[in-house]
């Protein structure tokens, strides 16, 4: 997922190391460039499914991929800066919270008051991901605006977002994402470290995405 990213998440998907995007699946409007250097993951959420794998061929030897769709998160700051945190990527904390409009008193590409205390004053934001037939990824802030985009489609039992690939699993109306291992001590370039943060905020891990419809 991919602009609005660190858009589970509103991310900028700008690996212009603006990292506008971390807040949104970050906070932008596209997923981390090629230059990402993922020593995280193969690369980036840039490339187009392969004809042999994309979501057109599965459909064409069974039924719609399940995953079709629009899928409905919450972003709560609690949670965004502890996962931050535990993956060492709190460089990343304050574009998150920010980008994501956690913090109503803080404009877009504001700073906050106290980087100490980033969840002072914060709220929960609705977020979402939509993926559709033809393979196109994107994400929605709280206001129904698109904020990532990209390509996915379904490797084996991986779900792949760009180059990015996430475990997945569907009960009914709720959609989990397990984000790709990232190994930060390998992580040597701000853009590799943000492909890292970009996958977390995408997946939000352990929060479930439930089936719904975010409108401008």
């Amino acid at each position: 997922m991919a602009p609005n990213l660190l858009a589970g998440v509103r991310i900028t998907i700008a690996v212009t190391i603006a990292v506008a995007v971390v807040a949104a699946c970050g906070a932008g409007s596209a997923s981390p460039s090629a230059t990402a250097q993922p020593t995280v993951v193969p690369s980036t959420p840039s490339s187009a499914p392969s004809p042999a794998s994309s979501p057109a061929a599965s459909t064409a030897t069974g039924a719609k991929p399940a995953i079709v769709g629009e899928w409905i998160g919450v972003h709560d700051c609690e949670r965004i800066v502890a996962m931050l945190k535990a993956a060492k990527l709190d460089e990343f904390i304050e574009e998150s919270v920010v980008g994501n409009g956690l913090i109503p008193d803080v404009p877009e590409g504001g700073s906050l008051k106290d980087p100490a205390h980033p969840c002072a004053g914060a709220v929960q934001q609705r977020h979402s991901h939509f993926f559709t037939a033809a393979g196109a990824f994107g994400s929605k802030d709280a206001h129904g605006f698109q904020v990532d985009d990209g390509k996915w489609q379904i490797q084996g039992d991986k779900l792949v977002i760009g180059d990015q690939p996430f475990g997945f699993h569907i009960e009914g109306d709720a959609l989990t994402l397990t984000p790709p291992k990232v190994d930060i001590s390998k992580c040597t370039t701000k853009a590799c470290r943000f492909t890292a943060a970009w996958v977390l905020m995408v997946a939000m891990p352990g929060q479930p995405w439930t089936r719904g419809t975010i409108s401008p």
